[in-house]
């Protein structure tokens, strides 16, 4: 099995990063509208 290349390790830790980020940015987007409609109840 060949090496990885050290910058492609980096790359995919970024990618990893943005995808960790995205997932509470919609969990986010998704609780606001939950806790508008609850305060308009």
């Amino acid at each position: 099995m060949s090496e990885v290349p050290e910058e492609l390790i980096v790359l995919r830790g970024a990618i990893d990063n943005m995808d960790a980020a995205l997932i509470h940015l919609l969990a986010e987007r998704f609780r606001i509208p939950r806790e508008v409609g609850r305060l308009k109840a």
